[in-house]
């Protein structure tokens, strides 16, 4: 338990590299890009250039990781990465805002930093989705909200410090983010989960890859564009520390009340969800500037801009990890295509908000009516987004357990005729273990499936114990533990699997009702509450209680006891 909280705690790195993000970028605390614009000779094509060069570097090198990973593999197999990526970031970070007058190579010099932290930072965006898609579904739901709100911590915390102080803790942020994420890997790699029994192995065709997500890619580009673009309409600066500071204390709050809402109630972990309450939150922001004037209006859109960026990562953090355990992609696929969609549309925001803030400087346009088309626009796009059922929403709805288990519960000599080839031999890791494999010898294995240690019993059948051939046992294949039933059918054929069998004995012998048999079916391949949450489509406080339910008329007081208790021989 000590070991997971500490392992738990390091997973919450990703936090200072969003802190990394919202301090150099969003908050304002960082506010030098006008003195390096003015170092370079000033100009509207050099404030373009000094905005976009950093987030166009991250976005192309999205792509290069993307179309790299089939040959080169994930960029996590090469540890010098994880060193190299964090320390570009770091090194390159205060040469986007500390301007060099007088020096000719400036614009050089800011070019050279912008591609460093672009690229640095998208290897890192990457490789914490890397570890993120590999943790326990419950360990996602808590690592993300808590990592977001370490950040607006972090930023509010750098708010507080002068300039030059800012940009020196600023970009350390990178470092620790790094070292901690050097620390994590290997722990969380030499482990798996039963919820991410499908992340496959092979990476997509390019084409496929970025194609995979469907209009999902859309509605994620779409939403920050929009948040983009609404923060634009107030220019914050250092001397607007107060009201920022407010306004990431107000985000905070409010992201931690979305987390809360997304994790409680089954597959809200969605950006459908996501655009239920951001497109109204938004409309909100822009119907501020028409209401309440430029001044109070933008500030109130900012606040909203920022609020909805701080929640929109945390839910597409969890998201990109679904989406990957789900099977759709790599985990390398789901994050650097789902956050290149992200980087495309800050892109795109910067490229609108740029013309439309100077037409409204110079009187062509008014704030109120820049804002009315902008929410024409956004409800247009979130019509688009949400038309898409199929790969918007893409939800797989796991067969009911709760009927394999009724088929399994034939009587129980059923089980020992069918299962007659003495103990099984199982060893592996992760959600690919041996469970259920049956040999002539009768060699007894363990297996490992993330902590838990399956250990599976001898089994004696028709023929005695250790006797029979292996085509009488009706089990031709292994059983992957966490795969979900339609997965498990196909891996195995025959009619027989040893855990659904155990789970409807012990079911009809403890008396289990059909919701806590179905429960226990999942918990037994190792799933976690939240994928019972999403699977059986109930609340996590429901699925709790149907797991402390369980727990008490098995008289079990842990996973890995129910586990023994499931593989065992004994009712």
């Amino acid at each position: 338990m000590i070991g997971e909280i500490k392992a738990n705690a390091r997973c919450l790195g990703w936090g200072f590299l969003l802190a990394w993000v919202f301090c150099a970028f969003y908050s304002g605390s960082m506010d030098g890009s006008s003195m390096v614009v003015d170092a370079m000779g000033g100009g509207v094509a050099r404030r373009l250039a000094v905005s976009v060069l950093p987030v166009g570097s991250a976005v192309v090198s999205l792509i290069v990781i993307v179309a790299a990973e089939r040959r080169l593999g994930p960029p996590t197999n090469c540890r010098a990465l994880v060193v190299a990526a964090p320390l570009a970031v770091a090194v390159a970070t205060p040469m986007l805002f500390l301007p060099v007058y007088g020096f000719a190579a400036t614009p050089l010099l800011f070019a050279v930093s912008a591609i460093f932290t672009g690229a640095g930072s998208a290897l890192m965006w990457v490789m914490w989705g890397q570890l993120y898609a590999r943790l326990p579904q419950d360990a996602v739901e808590s690592c993300a909200p808590a990592s977001a709100f370490v950040a607006a911590l972090l930023s509010i915390a750098t708010m507080a410090v002068p300039h030059g102080a800012s940009i020196a803790l600023v970009s350390i942020y990178p470092l620790i983010s790094g070292v901690l994420l050097w620390h994590v890997w290997p722990e969380v790699s030499a482990s798996a989960s039963a919820d991410h029994a499908s992340l496959p192995a092979d990476p997509l065709p390019l084409r496929e890859a970025f194609g995979s997500m469907g209009r999902g890619g859309f509605g994620i580009l779409a939403a920050c564009m929009f948040v983009s673009i609404e923060g634009s309409f107030w220019a914050s600066s250092s001397a607007d520390a107060s009201h920022a500071v407010i306004i990431f204390v107000v985000s905070a709050l409010f992201m931690a009340v979305v987390s809360v809402s997304a994790t409680a109630g089954p597959r809200r972990v969605s950006l459908s969800f996501a655009y239920r309450w951001m497109c109204p939150l938004m409309v909100a922001g822009f119907a501020a500037i028409i209401v309440l004037g430029a001044k109070t209006g933008a500030f109130a859109a900012a606040g909203v801009g920022i609020a909805s960026r701080f929640a929109f990562c945390v839910i597409t953090q969890m998201y990109f990890a679904s989406y990957a355990a789900r099977g759709a992609a790599t985990p390398v696929q789901s994050y650097a295509v789902g956050w290149l969609f992200v980087h495309v549309g800050d892109l795109l925001g910067l490229l609108v908000s740029f013309p439309l803030q100077d037409a409204i400087g110079a009187s062509v346009i008014e704030p109120s009516g820049a804002a009315a088309v902008l929410i024409v626009a956004l409800v247009a796009a979130v019509m688009l987004a949400l038309n898409d059922e199929t790969r918007f929403l893409s939800w797989e709805t796991p067969q009911s357990y709760a009927g394999a288990v009724c088929a399994a519960s034939a009587p129980a000599a059923g089980m020992d005729a069918a299962v007659g080839a003495g103990a099984g031999a199982a060893t592996g890791a992760g959600a690919a273990v041996d469970i259920g494999t049956v040999d002539a010898a009768g060699a007894a294995g363990e297996a490992k499936a993330g902590h838990l240690v399956l250990r599976p019993q001898s089994v004696r059948g028709a023929g005695g114990e250790g006797e029979g051939a292996a085509g009488e046992t009706g089990v031709s294949a292994p059983v992957a533990v966490g795969a979900s039933p339609s997965a498990i059918s196909s891996q195995n054929p025959q009619p027989v699997d040893f855990i659904g069998q155990r789970v409807a004995l012990l079911a009809r012998e403890h008396k289990l009702t059909p919701r806590e048999t179905e429960v226990f079916g999942l918990l037994a391949h190792g799933r976690s509450i939240p994928y019972v949450r999403d699977a059986l489509i109930i609340s996590r406080d429901t699925a709790a209680t149907h797991a402390k339910h369980i727990y008490a008329k098995l008289d079990v007081h842990s996973r890995q006891e129910l586990i023994d208790l499931v593989m065992s021989n004994e009712l």
